[in-house]
């Protein structure tokens, strides 16, 4: 069975951008498609780039004094697949350039430029554009070449598109975080549920983006929804469970449990009256009941991280056993507060 992709443009994006691409009127210039020699493409150095291999590279084989050497070494093998692609049936899809002098400077296909200088071909079908696009039409037409891209990481995805409403809220002269939800599935071409989605990573707490740039999160629906927990415990704990490998479901599960465990304690806690001198909870002098309660709350996998906070407790004597449990009751009251 076929993977399901959680990212991917809709045909109404994918023809509107055509029809922009092919219109004179919106570039300000005509396009066309045409082979181009390879040895005539350039870097457009206002473009960031993903590769630190460059053309260079490739034509006169790497340094090995070179600094960035091995990262160099890796991205060639990255590119090999492509490259052996390209040797059997070529470029399917053509790269797309702008005119810039007697050179062609990228827009989009950095990949199959590189790969294609792999493959030993001496020319690229390519789309050219007379004249450079505006800043957002490029991050659109660069968001298109790589949404589809497996090896592209989440962290990856957020940068580009971190760069497009970055574009757009200048275009539209407002802050980055006023572009709303219905504005950037408009822009993307995704449902609406996608936009909100992006929108609550891309705001997400330092832990979580850390986790997501080091590849540890990869899912952007679990990555939302781990972003959208409000309570800083909850969340650790449908971290964890996704660091083990939940799934979504299994995350919506286990944080639904875990509130109504905090719901059913916070009502014990706000229900407890004075501490006497003995164990109480509800009025009881039984350590034996005492003991019970204490571990039936402590054993809760909601909070059984707490447990590390009661290695002195006595159930043999009172005075300790009142300590740890009014210590208990406070943790509690941290949590659920």
């Amino acid at each position: 069975m076929a993977k399901k992709k959680s990212f991917q443009i809709s045909d109404s994006l994918s023809d509107g951008l055509e029809e922009t691409i092919t219109s004179a009127h919106s570039y300000s210039g005509e396009i066309r498609v045409d082979v181009i020699p390879l040895k005539k493409i350039e870097i457009d150095p206002e473009n960031p780039r993903d590769l630190k291999i460059s053309f260079n590279d490739l034509y006169n084989g790497l340094s090995h004094t070179d600094p960035h050497y091995d990262h160099k070494t890796k991205e060639i093998l990255s590119l090999s697949s492509i490259a052996n692609s390209i040797k059997e049936q070529g470029i399917i899809n053509p790269i797309i350039v702008y005119k810039h002098g007697e050179k062609y400077r990228l827009v989009a296909g950095e990949r199959r430029t590189l790969a294609s200088i792999l493959a030993g071909k001496g020319d690229i079908l390519a789309r050219i554009l007379d004249s450079k696009p505006n800043e957002l039409k490029i991050s659109l037409l660069q968001w298109i070449e790589n949404i589809e891209r497996k090896d592209l990481t989440l962290s990856e995805r957020l940068n580009n598109l971190e760069k497009i409403m970055q574009t757009y809220a200048e275009s539209k002269k407002i802050a980055i975080d006023q572009v709303s939800s219905t504005e950037l599935s408009q822009l993307l071409g995704c449902v609406k549920s996608h936009a909100l989605n992006y929108k609550a990573v891309l705001q997400a707490n330092k832990q979580v983006r850390h986790l997501i740039d080091e590849n540890k999160i990869k899912n952007l629906e679990k990555a939302a929804f781990i972003a959208n927990l409000k309570s800083n415990d909850i969340q650790h704990q449908a971290i964890e469970a996704c660091l083990k490998g939940a799934t979504l479901q299994k995350l919506k599960v286990t944080v639904e449990q875990t509130q109504q465990a905090q719901r059913t304690i916070k009502k014990i806690v706000s229900t407890r009256g004075r501490q006497a001198a003995s164990v109480q909870l509800g009025g009881t002098k039984s350590i034996e009941v005492a003991k019970i309660i204490f571990d039936s709350v402590i054993k809760n996998t909601s909070i059984n991280h707490l447990e590390s906070h009661f290695q002195g407790l006595d159930w043999t004597d009172y005075k300790s056993a009142t300590y740890h449990f009014k210590k208990l009751l406070q943790k509690l009251e941290e949590i659920t507060g």
